[in-house]
Parts: structure tokens; sequence; C-alpha cells
């Protein structure tokens, strides 16, 4: 085959030796039509070796040159490419420098024509494929390749739950269930109290008008309806007046053991027009503090604990009952509900239907084969799947968690819109439903693992024993049977953080006792100090999850190891 400059034969039409094609003579017209042309020749007639050879060397010496350009109706062409370079309307000869790729000059063409453009475009597709290229060994290393099949295994596991009918009533359960419990507090929340005069000084016994207390202050006979103050210079008092008329005083200072202040003067009689009356009290230091009138407070200021409460005659005796008795509701209910509610009862009833069977259900129907085909190891199958459970009762719990907060903020009694002192308590019990779900879920899963055929009995005999110390933990804290379970750690959690939210519970208690409102038992059987390190919450705390997290690792490790061993039918 005859050699022929490239240029030459973009430039004009030529004609190629008839023996190179079998005979045929072949016009070889401008590039873009120098292809087709070649290409149906050669699948017409066969080529001589001799030209393949010589087209082959051609080749080769055409990568080793430089990309070189022509023209064609004043448009400039890559030989290599085919690709316009720049408009020439002169239809003048451009030069090629071969020290420069042809996309460097491409690039410095006129960028009215848009070669500039579209050589900017080239080198950044090039950049991008280098950066491909630099970053792909991210994508293999240990821990995508983990992230990948967690992924895959969390969302089969989801997909599941999804399709799974009894999943949606367990859910649907514990919905119903919260929603009951919040509709009887909104309604004890609505109703309120009703006060209780608890010094008896609004009673008119002698129905002259005028109160017991009016009457005892301008020493007047209560009993006696002739005896009475001057109406045309003291109007009678209502009978709301004496009533809640003397509060509960104290500054909340647990190192200041003198409290108390008597605000309707029935204990220091001042505003008494008689000093020396007989209804006053006879000895008004009976708490023996040698401070007159007051109350005297033991407590711990360490555990910021209330121990005892002694007060002097007629002081802080006639506080609001409807106040306390609402805050008193409140706070045990916040306890209550969040120990008993969503830190045992959802917190051991989901992981019970949920967790127990995620892997041995796959065991029993023989379909753990699909997940044992993968390249997946039988100890992740186990930890991935319940990463497929926790995806679903987390948001769960946080959910219900979330609406009662919001529910319970708005009802309660606060001096503004939202009751916000609340939220460490409900951060609290969201802390304990999780790490008591992850517990309990592990727990569960690997008992199914180890026994498919009583894994789920045992696990209800496991759950009986758990309420038992649940039930202790309330009264007993300190109960050294009740830390073998992991009911007593999510209470004990849930103690932790009440103590942030409600560092006066223990004088709330104290308080209910002595003005016997019998909400005492209430607050005190729901509300313990943390039983860990005593006066250090923070701690107690700490000690808390990680026991929980420990006995997560040992189920899961028990479980990984059961399975290993297991013979898959």
């Amino acid at each position: 085959m005859s050699q022929q400059d490239p240029t030459d034969i973009a430039s004009s039409p030529s004609t190629v030796d008839p023996t190179d094609f079998g005979g045929e003579t072949v016009a070889v017209h401008p590039v873009q039509n120098f292809g087709s042309m070649h290409h149906a020749n050669m699948n017409s007639n066969p080529i001589p070796q001799q030209s393949v050879s010589q087209s082959t060397e051609n080749a080769a010496n055409q990568q080793n040159k430089p990309a070189a350009a022509h023209q064609q109706n004043g448009q400039f062409f890559s030989d290599q490419h085919n690709r316009p370079i720049a408009s020439n309307p002169q239809n003048e000869p451009i030069a090629s420098n071969p020290q420069i790729p042809l996309q460097t000059q491409t690039h410095a063409a006129d960028p009215q024509t848009g070669g500039g453009v579209s050589g900017a475009a080239f080198q950044f597709g090039k950049i991008q494929q280098q950066a491909a290229q630099a970053f792909r060994p991210l994508t293999n290393t240990v821990w995508s390749r983990l992230d990948r099949k967690a992924t895959a295994v969390t969302e089969f596991t989801l997909k599941q739950y999804r399709t799974k009918n009894s999943t949606w009533v367990v859910l649907g359960i514990g919905v119903v269930f919260v929603a009951m419990v919040l509709m009887f507090y909104g309604e004890a929340m609505a109703t309120g109290f009703e006060a209780v005069d608890n010094d008896g000084d609004s009673s008119d016994w002698d129905g002259d008008g005028y109160p017991t207390g009016q009457e005892y202050r301008y020493n007047t006979d209560p009993w006696d309806s002739e005896s009475h103050p001057d109406p045309d210079l003291v109007a009678p008092d209502s009978a709301e007046d004496w009533i809640n008329e003397d509060g509960i005083d104290w500054d909340g200072d647990y190192t200041n053991w003198n409290q108390g202040y008597d605000d309707d003067g029935d204990c220091t009689l001042i505003g008494w027009v008689n000093q020396d009356s007989w209804h006053g009290p006879n000895d008004n230091d009976t708490n023996r503090d040698r401070i007159p009138c007051n109350v005297h407070y033991t407590m711990n200021s360490t555990s910021k604990t209330v121990y005892m409460i002694k007060a002097d005659p007629n002081v802080d005796e006639d506080p609001d009952d409807d106040a306390f008795l609402k805050e008193s509701l409140h706070r045990a209910f916040v306890l209550g509900f969040g120990k008993i509610g969503f830190g045992f009862l959802i917190g051991i009833f989901l992981p019970l239907f949920l967790a127990t069977g995620l892997v041995r259900d796959e065991m029993e129907r023989g379909t753990l084969h699909y997940l044992m085909g993968k390249p997946i190891a039988r100890a992740e199958i186990l930890a991935y799947r319940l990463l497929g459970y926790l995806a679903l009762v987390w948001p769960y719990s946080t959910a219900l968690i979330l609406l009662t907060a919001l529910f319970t903020g708005l009802l309660a009694p606060s001096d503004s819109l939202f009751r916000f002192r609340d939220l460490s308590a409900w951060l609290g019990v969201l802390l304990a439903s999780w790490m008591v779900m992850l517990a309990y879920g592990t727990v569960f899963c690997t008992l199914g693992v180890m026994s498919p055929r009583f894994g789920l009995w045992i696990a209800v005999g496991l759950g009986v024993w758990e309420f038992a110390m649940a039930m202790i933990s309330l009264t007993a804290p300190t109960f050294p049977l009740t830390w073998l379970s992991i009911s007593h750690w999510g209470i004990e959690i849930i103690n932790c953080t009440s103590v942030l939210a409600y560092p006066d519970q223990s004088y709330l208690i104290s308080i209910a006792g002595q003005v016997n409102w019998g909400s005492e038992a209430a607050l005190a059987g729901f509300y313990s100090p943390p039983s860990v390190v005593e006066g250090s919450p923070f701690l107690s705390l700490i000690i808390s999850v990680f026991v929980l997290f420990i006995i997560t690792v040992g189920a899961l490790f028990v479980g990984q190891a059961s399975l290993k061993r297991k013979e898959l039918n």
C-alpha cells in the first residue's frame, strides 16, 4: 500500500493503489468519508497480508506522531477524533506545534468559537476520572464492606417486620396503652383538687359572717354570734381568704435548717388586737431549736435528702392543696410511667415478641441458608439482625416518649405555657428505654438461637423474674438481688436523671407526710435517689449504662458462639 502523508489525505481527494483493495479503485475523500468507505471495502474484499502489516506499521507511526489537524470548508478537525477545533473562514492553514498536545491547543483556541469550552470540559472529565481512580481503593476497605453488609441485612430485617401482621399488632398495642394512660392523666390535671382548709380558720361557727381566723385576730369569740368585730369598721372576710393562706416556705437550701414563715400570723400574733390572746399558742417553740415560730428541717446536703420536718404551732400549716397535689401527681406520673410503662412494660414487651425470633424463625423455616449463602459470617448475621430490630424499636419508643413529654408538658402545673423542667427526666426515660430494649433484645434473641424450641418460654420466665425485680427495685433499690436484673439498672438510670429534674423531691415527700395529703406514698414509691454511688447521680448513671452494655455484649458473644455451632437443616 502506498505511503501518503495524512495531511494530503485530509486536504484533497486522491486515488489509492487498486492492488491494495483487490483491484478496485477507491477514491478517498475528506476524513469524514474515509472511515466509512474504508470499512465497507474491507468487508467486501480481503486485504493482502502485506498491506495489513504495512497498515499496522503506519498506525504505530501515527500514534508516535503529534496529533495533526486538517481543514475542510473552513472548519478544522483532529485527524484522530474528527473533532472540530475552530472555524477558519479564510481556509488558511493552521500551525500545529508537535510539542503541545492537541487538547492544549484546543483550549487556546478563539473563545468566540466555543473551542475553549470544549477543551475545558475535556480537562474536567479527565480530572474526574483521575479522582475516581485515586479514591477507588477507599471504597473497598474493610469498614465499607462491613457497612454494605450491615445495611443489606438491616434492610432485609426491616422489610420482614413490615410484612408481618404481628409487628403491627405489637406496635399498635403499645400506642393504645400509652394513649389510654395519657387520657387518665389529662383528666386528672383538668379536674384538679378541691381546696381544703387544713387549720379550720375559714369556718363561721356562730354564723355571724366572720370567719374564725378573723375573729381570732380581732379577739372576738368565734362561738358567739353576738361577739364579732364592728361591721362599720371591719368588713367580714370571705371564707376563701382563710383557705391556703399559710403556704410552705422553703428556700431549697439543704444546708439551711431554719425554714418556714408564719404567713397568717396565728403563731407570732402579728396584726392581732390582743397579743396575749388565749387563741394563740402557749408554746411557740415546740421543735426546741430556740427559734420561735419557724420550721426545723433535718437534711443531708450531700444526697439532697430531707429526713424530718418539725414545725412550730400554726407555721406553714395551710398550704395550697391543689398546687401541691397536682405537682405530686405529675411527678408520680412522670417517674412511675417512665419506670413501669416505658422502662419495663414496653421495654420488655417489644423485645419479647420482636427479638426472640430474629434468628430462630429463620432457622426453623430453613430460610437462614439464603443469608448464609452470602459472604457474611454467622456472627455478623446475629449482630446485623439486631441492628434491624433496633432500627425499628428505638425510633418507635422515641416517638412515644416525645409525644408523652409534649402532652404532659402542656398540661402539667407550670408558670409558663410549657413545663421545661421535666425534659431531663424524660431524657432519662428515653435513655433507659433504649438501653433496656437493647439488653432485652440481645438476651431474648440469644435464647432463641440457643434453644429454638423452648427459647420463647425461657424468655417468658425471664420476664417474670424481671417483673419481680422491678417491683423490688421500686421499694428497696439497695436490695442486692435486684442488681442481677436488667430492670433494676434501667430504673436506676431514671433515678439518676430524676434527681436532676426534681432536686426537691424528698422535700415534697416529707411535706406530703406532714400535711397528711396521702400523696407521699405515690411519690416515695416511684422515687429513689441513686443507689450505686450515693450523692453522685452522674457517676451512677455512667455505671448503670455500662452494666447494661456489658450485659448486651456478653449475650451477643454467647449468641454468636451458639449460632456458629448450630447445624442448619
